[in-house]
C-alpha cells in the first residue's frame, strides 16, 4: 500500500500547498510514483503543475461516488498524478459532515487496488478546521505541519493543530487511527527571534506531548 501523508495546519498561509507540491515533485524525480490530492476548496495545488491528461472529475466525484478511475489526472511530470479540487462552493464539506462515513471514507478509499500503483499519496489541506480537513487527516499514515518560526505560528501549532488531533483520536474506533504528527520548521528567517523560536520548537518546548508529536 502507498504511504499516505497529509500536510495540514489549522493556520492559513503557512505553506501547506507549497510544501505538498515541492515534496511531490521531489519524490517523483527520485523515481517514486506519487499521487497528489487537493483537498482545499481553493484549488492552488490543482493548478501548480500543467496537466498532461485531465480526468473528467476530481475529489468530489472520488468521495461521493467512490470512483477513483474517473478522478485521477496525469501531470506533465513523470510519475506525478493529481486528484484536483472541484468544489469551489464548499459543498463537499457539507456532504462529508452529513454522510455516515464521511470523515473516514477517504481513508478506506485509499486502501483500494486503484491506489496500489503509488508509492506515496500526498494530501493538501486548507488552513481551517472543518469536515474536509478532518477527512484528510483521518486518511493519513503520517501528518506533516509546516511551522514558520514565528510566535503566532508556533502557538497555533499547539493551540490548533495539536488540539485538532486530540479531537480526532476517536476516529480510531472507525478504522482510521490518527497518524503521528511531524512539524517542519519552514521559511525560517535569519533574525534572532527566528533562531530562538526554531530552537524552542526543536527542543519541543511548545509541545504538550512527546509521544505522538515530533519537530
Amino acid at each position: 500500500m502507498a504511504l499516505s501523508i497529509t500536510v495540514t495546519s489549522t493556520k492559513g498561509g503557512v505553506g501547506n500547498t507549497t510544501l505538498t507540491a515541492n515534496l511531490g515533485a521531489y519524490l517523483a524525480d527520485l523515481g517514486q510514483r506519487v499521487l497528489l490530492i487537493d483537498a482545499d476548496p481553493q484549488p492552488t495545488l490543482s493548478s501548480y503543475f500543467p496537466l498532461q491528461g485531465r480526468a473528467p472529475y476530481g475529489l468530489t466525484h472520488l468521495m461521493v461516488e467512490a470512483d477513483p478511475g474517473q478522478a485521477i489526472s496525469a501531470t506533465s511530470i513523470d510519475r506525478l498524478d493529481l486528484v484536483y479540487s472541484d468544489d469551489p462552493d464548499g459543498k463537499l464539506r457539507d456532504w462529508i459532515r452529513d454522510a455516515v462515513d464521511g470523515r473516514v471514507r477517504l481513508k478506506h478509499l485509499l486502501a483500494r487496488p486503484a491506489f496500489a500503483q503509488y508509492d506515496v499519496i500526498l494530501i493538501d489541506t486548507q488552513g481551517a478546521v472543518g469536515p474536509l480537513q478532518d477527512a484528510a487527516v483521518a486518511a493519513a499514515d503520517v501528518l506533516l505541519s509546516p511551522i514558520p518560526p514565528e510566535i503566532l505560528s508556533a502557538r497555533e501549532f499547539v493551540r490548533g493543530t495539536v488540539a485538532m488531533l486530540e479531537r480526532l483520536r476517536p476516529m480510531a474506533y472507525l478504522g482510521a487511527p490518527i497518524g503521528p504528527l511531524r512539524g517542519i520548521i519552514y521559511r525560517q528567517d535569519r533574525t534572532r527571534d527566528g533562531r530562538r523560536i526554531a530552537a524552542e520548537l526543536r527542543s519541543e518546548a511548545f509541545l504538550p506531548s512527546r509521544e505522538d508529536t515530533r519537530v
